[in-house]
């Protein structure tokens, strides 16, 4: 039951202004945009969703999943998506009482953001909602409520929150212990429980939630839709993880896990969490191919219709600066002798180059040039000018981590207490 009623008095009051909100709705006219008779689904304090709003939000919530607006589906999802706009409506009066705004190119923005992740454009994005019966601002609210929130959070909660060097130091002490450890990139549905007598209701829709993804639904649209964690707006997603910085059941289901598989619901002491395993690597052991080299390159044309004797030509010329150039300097000066463009050619992570050359240039000494190497139009000699390994995490970054983490704790108790004394009346 959602109905909460903080006392006898508060109740009566509430209850005035639910029946003030009903004769608004009943004011209207009584239709909803698809001609349905305009009704009451919940009364949230002094407001109410009506039941048109709730229909916008379930095929938007059928859409996102890629579920077929079928009677079952409807009926499986309306409970989690009606409870999700009863926290919509409580996290937009609490909004309104600190008066914050969204500009709305912000919103823009982000519906061009995912419009873009579906490879569309936001025209096409649009067309899609109105042929599935969903208006444009059903997807606008929902973004502005999500948007309005972080930025309330960022007011009233982010200033509070202190990450000593302490801290620091032990997440840094933690990190060095942890070199070789498992660390996970991962992305999350977090379904809160709040009160006891919801935990089947949650566990059974967190299970429904977990087959429809296996059937096909993408994760990121349902994170979106249903997710109550801090990464919900980006699809979920939660970055790296090392193992041992999450509950000890959540550890024990990655133990079970394949890059790229599901998990089954996990039960939490807050709630259930659906957990993505996008990929996993060795903490704080650097993949090489993330070093970062600054690169030069010397290399010689076929000329069009180049005979074999002029290629053998070419050929030569660029075994003879392999054993005999060292260092950049050398090699652009030579580059100069020959008539070949300029060596420059920048520096970026290894994974950016095709596979055949980044193998040859991870172990390539500074300053030493490789083997002339054949390419679709010549020939070219490549040097590393410089290599460095990726960075660390820096403190600056844990800090970063740790108050994020403090901040999402702080905000789903700041959401619980806000629900906790809310007077809620479900209608329907």
């Amino acid at each position: 039951m959602l109905t909460r009623i903080p006392s006898l008095m508060i109740a009566a009051a509430v209850a005035l202004a639910a029946a003030t909100a009903a004769d608004r709705v009943a004011a209207q006219g009584g239709a909803g945009e698809d001609g349905h008779i305009e009704r009451i689904a919940a009364v949230v304090n002094d407001d109410v969703i009506t039941t048109s709003e709730l229909q916008a939000r379930l095929r938007l919530a059928l859409l996102a999943a890629n579920l077929e607006p079928t009677d079952e589906n409807r009926r499986r999802l309306l409970p989690q998506v009606l409870r999700s706009l009863i926290d919509e409506e409580i996290r937009e009066q609490e909004i309104r009482r600190y008066d914050i705004s969204v500009p709305e190119d912000e919103v823009a923005r982000t519906i061009a953001g995912i419009a873009n992740q579906n490879n569309l454009t936001p025209q096409q994005l649009a067309t899609l909602l109105s042929r599935n019966g969903v208006p444009l601002s059903a997807l606008e609210d929902q973004i502005r409520n999500a948007l309005a929130w972080r930025e309330l959070i960022q007011q009233r909660i982010v200033p509070t929150i202190n990450v000593s060097e302490e801290q620091i130091d032990e997440v840094l002490t933690r990190m060095e212990a942890n070199r070789g450890r498992p660390e996970y990139l991962l992305a999350e549905i977090f379904l809160a429980v709040d009160d006891p007598a919801q935990d089947e209701e949650v566990r059974q829709f967190a299970e429904e939630l977990t087959q429809e993804i296996r059937r096909g639904a993408p994760f990121s649209g349902v994170a979106r839709q249903f997710s109550q964690g801090a990464g919900a707006t980006l699809g979920g997603d939660l970055g790296w993880v090392l193992s041992g910085q999450l509950e000890p059941a959540i550890d024990d289901a990655l133990n079970d896990l394949q890059s790229g598989q599901l998990s089954d619901p996990i039960r939490t002491a807050a709630g259930y969490h659906i957990i993505l395993l996008r990929d996993q690597r060795q903490a704080n052991v650097p993949d090489p191919l993330d070093t970062i080299v600054t690169m030069h390159r010397l290399g010689l044309a076929f000329p069009p219709g180049a005979s074999a004797a002029q290629a053998r030509q070419i050929a030569a010329t660029l075994e003879e600066v392999s054993e005999t150039v060292r260092g950049c300097e050398q090699l652009a000066a030579r580059a100069e002798e020959v008539g070949a463009p300029p060596t420059d050619a920048g520096s970026g992570p290894l994974r950016e180059l095709p596979p055949e050359l980044a193998a040859v240039l991870a172990d390539l000494p500074v300053g030493e040039p490789s083997e002339p190497l054949r390419l679709s139009d010549g020939i070219a000699v490549f040097m590393v000018c410089d290599r460095q390994q990726p960075d660390t995490a820096s403190r600056a970054q844990i800090a970063d981590n740790l108050g994020e983490e403090r901040a999402d704790m702080l905000q789903r108790r700041y959401l619980r207490d806000l629900r906790n004394a809310a007077f809620i009346d479900v209608r329907i």
